[in-house]
């Protein structure tokens, strides 16, 4: 039995031409999107080992000043980062911004001839819009520990809080003036930047490595979103929906590790060093 033609409806002819239009009740709410080749993330993991095995150990030690026993923080440790690298590529959509104008895009579909298929390329009108849509493991998760953290420091420690609340908001402001908006990437921020401010901002203030290490963390997760998902994605929307046309927006990243994710994990890291 030959199978049924997706190119055609129930009585055997071709969709109305209107019928080529993007359905928006049928629009995605949760984005999977791998921008990266393979080859180019297996040269990431390459280049980041370190970072990447480390990182079980700070997520452990993080979690365990939320008042998790020590055994048990350090066995979500290595969870929260496989949770973050297995949800990397998942974003969900906050919102959709229309630009007003649409495009012709080509489809490669298959008509069957004797159960045979056969491609056929066939244009399709879609409007081009801005989609918002917030990373899962690069910055929903990273965000949920850094502000279970903040909590934690404003009911055990008022100065520790304050002193975070410092470290984000110079970080935050480093992060923005330094950021860019790029057609077809996004806001772009010099990946070094942040970590190393929220790390000498709070060398400066807390010289315990043991205290420290939370307050650089936070100060990079929250900094980076701050200064540049936010208020720089605030400033330059209008460009990506006048200008730049149709993209995805995503805080916290599209498939690959954010600035968000890695602000914090560095800084974090770092922040040892330039403490006792």
């Amino acid at each position: 039995m030959t199978p049924p033609d997706p190119w055609r409806d129930e009585e055997g002819f071709a969709p109305r031409p209107s019928s080529f239009l993007e359905d928006e009740k049928h629009e995605k709410r949760i984005i999977v999107s791998f921008p990266s080749h393979p080859l180019m993330i297996m040269l990431y993991l390459f280049l980041l080992f370190p970072l990447f095995v480390s990182a079980p150990y700070v997520f452990g030690y993080l979690s365990s000043l939320l008042g998790i026993s020590r055994p048990a923080a350090f066995m979500l440790g290595p969870l929260i980062f496989l949770l973050s690298l297995v949800l990397s590529p998942f974003n969900i959509v906050i919102k959709r911004i229309s630009t007003g104008k649409q495009m012709i895009v080509l489809e490669q579909r298959y008509v069957y001839f004797f159960g045979i298929p056969f491609p056929v390329i066939t244009p399709r009108v879609v409007k081009q819009e801005i989609v918002l849509a917030i990373n899962v493991g690069g910055a929903i998760i990273p965000i949920g520990l850094s502000l279970l953290l903040l909590l934690k420091m404003a009911m055990d420690s008022p100065l520790i809080f304050i002193y975070s609340l410092i470290v984000i908001s110079v970080t935050a402001i480093i992060s923005y003036v330094s950021s860019r908006a790029i057609p077809g990437v996004g806001i772009a921020v010099p990946a070094f930047l942040p970590p190393l401010t929220s790390v000498v901002m709070t060398a400066l203030l807390i010289h315990e490595s043991y205290m420290a290490i939370p307050v650089a963390y936070v100060g990079g997760v929250l900094g980076s979103l701050i200064g540049a998902d936010l208020l720089r994605l605030g400033k330059e929307l209008n460009k990506f929906i006048e200008h730049y046309g149709a993209t995805m927006l995503s805080i916290g990243g599209a498939g690959t590790f954010d600035g968000i994710y890695l602000s914090g994990l560095i800084a974090s890291l770092l922040v040892p060093l330039f403490t006792y």
